[in-house]
């Protein structure tokens, strides 16, 4: 529970950086001790106040045994978080992450608060005024620390007397209501949104977890989290923990926990450096990668894979983060109620006076890449706060003041790229197009710090080399606007990955750079959720085959395997029928006719359209069953996917497979005078030396590359190999769906949307499917 103090309150705009420096925040810490004291103690620190301080001063103020040892934690309700602070963190750090009314004079239950708590000397938490049980509830707790299920639920779907869909779904009902959001479908996790806090995430837990078999204990993440952890150990091999489930789910969420659980295990080593980074390169991921969409308000548009990498003994090392498919297309167009990525909002309206002169900043509704689709924004308030908490997330990951202006600076150009326009010219015989407005292309120009003239030049001609000569045409009028559009794209692009580069600086062990050692890895792979919208196009068909992918391993995992193992060992069992969905695949990406391949031919021949890319995929798969042709005039295919039928528009299916940055612009970016600017596209040595730096503190991918190899070689067919499309960046051999065949032990699949609804409501996840046929 905090304020801030210092600088003012509303209605005095935005703070400058100077001003945020200057600040102390009131913090308002509650004691959870055996001792009776004041039920709030209001504490003002600065930001740089360690949490060694913070508990001397509030046991100071509270009048509590010097002689005796503290902790303090950080309570985040909403997310079921409960982290017990380092003696280096900082808490106000911490805090300037919390939602702007937490950063108000609020009340506890808002459920953003500190807790002050005992530490016993050998180094345990002394929990007390834990929730009420009765006696018999309590020697349950005690003996097992979940209450045991009764008979009417399964903690275990494998158990159930009558395996089948209402069964499932009943079950999961019956220990929803129950508070009991997870359950087991063998070694794999349903996790189910509760929409409440629950405290089941903290420290405790983690150690009551710790060293347990699967299944002894009801069923948690954190569970999930041991197993990976002591399997890594034991067996000497790298795992791999999926995390699945629709758009909105708690995904993201779920991997928070998983990387706090895998940090905390370490106990000892980087590992509190490692959670404290990753606990700041979450805001700056989601600004950068998030966009609010029909279904979600913060959607991630692009999948993630972080690995915790540890030494032999079990310490961890270090941790990369690595991104997969960012919506691009998303910069320039959108379906209806949908948003750009959130970073423009928080520039926009969080932006000081002194920052939106120095980065020439508009207001929203005067940029054409955020005024389509209904405009309008109704949350001012909150995207100012974000900013505030973005500008804090990046400083806790790293990010130099000079450097954050860099950013800023690209951004703006990336906006007003949208507002140049083109008119056809009217006098004489040249064939050109006009570009302007003027005013837009000065701006341009001196954010990029590039020549007008070769701005200009990127903008509306397009240069050819021969083998005798070098031709410059001049672009049709939509040709300049997707070469416009494909600058922005490679501009964001290329900004989305140095920003992901940067925070595995962050997350680099300084050590790997002086020695060598045996390293073994936790990878956590959080990727988009099946994805069927009102109109689905390129970017959802990469999407739902990732998915098949997982699905398939799924099925592969457990029914094919299991049977086999029963084969082999001569138990007699049913066989289990099951839908199998390796046609889908194959559909997708067997050579020679699947739609990757007949695109990837259509998108290399220069006479080619949508169209007749649309012609070639239903004269190949006239038949197939997992292919179903749209009327002749409709521009479309449908795909009968595992979760049901989806409709895709071929338009710009061609375009969006072969984006990249083109030479022009390449050219044009290396001659900025501003060397962030050549950085981003890797043009200054730096930034190559950078590359090889990370390259050589991953050496834990070895293994995964590896197996990944060994697998597709084993499933031509199945698996589409290295691609220098868009598609090829999913598919390489070293993509986490590529590990995981080898290496994944489990799964933790999360279920439910986002949007708002009544506590305890619970929501069928068993969608029907028949609509959509």
């Amino acid at each position: 529970m905090a304020t801030n103090a210092g600088g003012g309150g509303g209605g005095g705009g935005p703070a400058s950086p100077n001003d945020l420096e200057d600040r102390s925040y009131l913090l308002q810490i509650y004691p959870r001790l055996a001792a009776q004291t004041l039920t709030c103690c209001n504490l003002r620190v600065q930001k740089d106040a360690t949490t060694a301080s913070v508990i001397s001063d509030a046991a100071a103020a509270l009048g509590l045994d010097p002689g005796r040892l503290y902790v303090l934690a950080e309570v985040k309700e909403c997310g079921g978080e409960e982290w017990v602070l380092e003696a280096g963190d900082l808490p106000a750090q911490r805090f300037l992450l919390w939602p702007r009314k937490a950063q108000e004079t609020h009340p506890r239950s808002l459920g953003f608060y500190f807790l002050l708590q005992e530490r016993n000397h050998d180094g345990t938490i002394h929990y007390v005024h834990l929730p009420p049980v009765s006696k018999e509830q309590e020697a349950q707790l005690a003996a097992r620390g979940f209450l045991p299920p009764p008979q009417d639920d399964f903690a275990d779907l494998c158990n159930l007397p009558a395996l089948n869909e209402d069964s499932i779904l009943t079950n999961l009902r019956t220990r929803f209501h129950k508070k009991k959001i997870y359950t087991y479908a063998g070694s794999i996790l349903i996790a189910i949104n509760p929409f409440k806090f629950l405290p089941i995430y903290n420290p405790k837990y983690v150690k009551m977890y710790e060293n347990h078999q699967l299944g002894k204990l009801e069923p948690h993440i954190f569970a999930i989290a041991d197993v990976a952890y002591y399997a890594m150990l034991r067996k000497r091999v790298n795992q791999c923990i999926v995390i699945s489930g629709e758009s909105g789910s708690g995904k993201t969420q779920s991997t928070n926990f998983l990387i706090h659980c895998l940090t905390a295990l370490s106990q000892k080593g980087y590992a509190s450096g490692v959670e404290r980074t990753i606990l700041g390169a979450g805001p700056v991921l989601e600004a950068f990668g998030n966009a609010k969409t029909a279904h979600n308000n913060n959607s991630s548009r692009f999948g993630k894979f972080i690995q915790v990498n540890y030494l032999e003994s079990g310490v961890v090392r270090g941790a990369v983060v690595e991104k997969y498919l960012l919506e691009k297309s998303r910069l320039v167009s959108r379906e209806k109620n949908e948003r750009n990525y959130h970073v423009f909002y928080y520039l926009l309206l969080g932006a000081s006076e002194e920052e939106r002169k120095e980065f020439k900043l508009l207001p929203p509704e005067e940029y054409f890449y955020l005024k389509q689709q209904n405009f309008k924004i109704e949350d001012e308030e909150d995207l100012r706060h974000d900013f505030e908490r973005l500008q804090q997330a990046m400083e806790m990951v790293g990010f130099l003041p000079a450097t954050k202006k860099q950013i800023f600076s690209v951004l703006s150009a990336i906006l007003y790229l949208g507002n140049v326009t083109y008119r056809r010219k009217s006098t004489g015989r040249d064939e050109g197009l006009d570009v302007g407005p003027p005013e837009v292309l000065a701006t341009l120009s001196d954010l990029l710090m590039v020549e007008e003239e070769l701005l200009v030049e990127a903008l509306t001609k397009r240069k050819t080399v021969t083998v005798n000569d070098k031709l410059i045409l001049p672009y049709s009028h939509s040709e300049a606007i997707t070469a416009r559009d494909s600058m922005a794209k490679s501009l964001y692009s290329a900004l989305f990955d140095w920003i992901v580069l940067r925070i595995n600086h962050a997350l680099l062990n300084k050590k790997d750079m002086e020695e060598s050692v045996p390293c073994l890895s936790i990878g956590v792979l959080d990727i988009f959720g099946f994805e069927d919208f009102e109109t689905n196009s390129f970017e959802q068909f990469c999407i739902n085959y990732a998915n098949e992918q997982l699905q398939y391993y799924f099925n592969h995992h457990i029914f094919n395997l299991e049977q086999e193992e029963y084969q082999a060992e001569g138990i007699t069992w049913h066989n289990i029928d099951y839908t199998d969905n390796v046609g889908c695949i194959h559909l997708t990406s067997k050579k020679p006719t699947g739609l990757l391949y007949l695109l990837d031919e259509e998108s290399n021949f220069p006479h080619a359209t949508d169209e007749t890319l649309l012609a070639k995929f239903k004269q190949q798969h006239q038949g197939n069953r997992y292919f179903v042709s749209t009327p002749v005039m409709e521009p479309a295919f449908v795909i009968q996917h595992f979760a049901g039928k989806v409709k895709y528009q071929i338009k710009d299916f061609r375009e969006k497979n072969t984006d990249h940055m083109r030479p022009d612009i390449v050219a044009l970016l290396r001659s900025s005078d501003r060397a962030y600017v050549r950085q981003l596209i890797g043009m200054d040595p730096v930034a190559m030396f950078r590359w090889g730096i990370l390259r050589a503190t991953v050496r834990g991918l070895a293994a995964f590359n590896e197996a990944g190899r060994n697998w597709a070689a084993k499933t031509s067919g199945v698996v589409r190999p290295v691609s220098r499309t868009p598609l090829g960046e999913l598919q390489r051999s070293n993509a986490p769906v590529d590990r995981m065949y080898k290496r994944a032990s489990m799964l933790d699949f999360c279920f439910d949307h986002s949007e708002e609804r009544p506590l305890d409501a619970f929501e069928d996840i068993f969608a029907s499917y028949e609509s959509k046929k």
